[in-house]
C-alpha cells in the first residue's frame, strides 16, 4: 500500500516538474524570441527525421492495405470471369454442335432433293440394344410414318433396311448383318448379284460368275430390283477378290462405304416393301421412345 502511494506521489511529482519546466520556458521565449526561435529550429530538426519515418510507415501500412483490398477485388473479378468464360466456352460448344448438325442435315436434304427421294429423316440414338444382331435405332417411329420395309440411306450410300417399328422408334437391320441382302449391279462391268453381310463391316458379293472380270475398287451400286432400295444408290466397294477352284461363282469381299459407328442422322425411303401394308412389328424400344415430329 505504501508502495502504492509512493509511485503516485513520483507520478505527479513528475508531472509538476515537467509542468513548471514548460512554464519557465514558455515565459523565457517570451522574453527571448531569437532564442525561442533557434530551440524550435533544432526541435524542429531532431524530430523531422521521425516524422518522415512514421510518415513513411504510414504510407507503406496504407500501400499494404490497399493492396490487399484490390487483391480480394480482383480474385473476386477473376473467378467471375472464370464463370463467364466457362459459361460462354459451354453456348460456343453447344452452337458448335447445332452448326454442325445443320450442316448433316443440310448435306442429307441435298441428296434427298438430288435423287428425288421423299421420305423422312431420324437421328440414330443406338444400337441393337440385342446384341445379336447388326442394327441401330433411330427416333422415328409409325407416328412419323415410318414402316418395316423401308430403305435406309445416307448420302455415303446405303445403310440398312427397316425391320421393325415402335411409335416413335424404329429398328434398322444393317447391310453389313448376316440376314441382309441388296440386290446389286456392278458399275463397270454391270455384272447383277447380291451383297450379303458377312460380319463387321464386311459383305460378301455372291452369285458373281467366274467370268466376269471384278477389279479390286469398283463400286457396288444398288439395282433396284428388289423392292427395296431406290436404283444407283452406292453399297460399298469391292476390297478383294479371292481365288476358288470350286462352284461357279467366285468369291467376292465388299467393303461398304458407309461408316456405320459415326452415323447420326440417316433417310428413311418408302419402298414396295413398306408400301404393301405390312403389319407394324411390335418391337422393344429399350426405352427410346420420345416425342416424334
Amino acid at each position: 500500500m505504501r508502495r502504492e502511494i509512493s509511485s503516485k506521489t513520483h507520478v505527479g511529482l513528475a508531472c509538476l516538474g515537467l509542468f513548471t519546466v514548460a512554464l519557465f520556458l514558455t515565459a523565457y521565449s517570451v522574453k527571448n524570441p531569437a532564442l525561442a526561435r533557434v530551440g524550435s529550429a533544432l526541435v524542429l530538426k531532431c524530430i523531422t527525421p521521425a516524422l518522415g519515418a512514421a510518415d513513411t510507415l504510414r504510407n507503406h501500412a496504407s500501400s499494404v492495405w490497399n493492396g490487399y483490398i484490390n487483391l480480394i477485388g480482383t480474385a473476386r473479378q477473376n473467378g467471375e470471369l472464370r464463370a463467364e468464360l466457362q459459361a460462354l466456352q459451354s453456348r460456343v460448344a453447344l452452337l458448335g454442335e447445332a452448326q454442325r448438325e445443320n450442316s448433316r442435315l443440310r448435306e442429307l436434304l441435298k441428296f434427298s432433293s438430288e435423287r428425288q427421294l421423299h421420305g423422312v429423316t431420324a437421328a440414330v440414338i443406338g444400337g441393337d440394344p440385342s446384341g445379336w444382331v447388326k442394327g441401330l435405332l433411330v427416333d422415328r417411329g409409325s407416328t412419323s410414318g415410318v414402316a418395316p420395309g423401308m430403305a435406309v440411306i445416307h448420302p455415303q450410300g446405303v445403310v440398312g433396311q427397316v425391320v421393325a417399328v415402335t411409335a416413335y422408334s424404329a429398328k434398322v437391320l444393317l447391310v453389313s448383318d448376316h440376314a441382309s441382302g441388296v440386290d446389286v449391279l456392278m458399275e463397270t462391268s454391270r455384272a447383277r448379284g447380291v451383297v450379303e453381310g458377312a460380319g463387321e463391316r464386311v459383305c460378301e458379293l455372291k452369285f458373281v460368275t467366274k467370268d466376269i472380270s471384278v477389279k479390286v475398287g469398283e463400286q457396288v451400286i444398288t439395282s433396284g430390283m428388289d423392292g427395296v432400295y431406290p436404283k444407283g444408290l452406292v453399297v460399298g466397294h469391292v476390297a478383294q477378290v479371292g481365288n476358288s477352284s470350286v462352284g461357279l461363282f467366285q468369291p467376292v469381299e465388299i467393303k461398304p462405304s458407309v461408316d456405320f459407328a459415326r452415323l447420326e442422322e440417316v433417310l428413311l425411303v418408302p419402298s414396295a416393301a413398306s408400301a404393301t401394308g405390312a403389319a407394324v412389328l411390335n418391337y422393344p424400344a429399350q426405352g427410346v421412345e420420345k416425342g416424334g415430329e
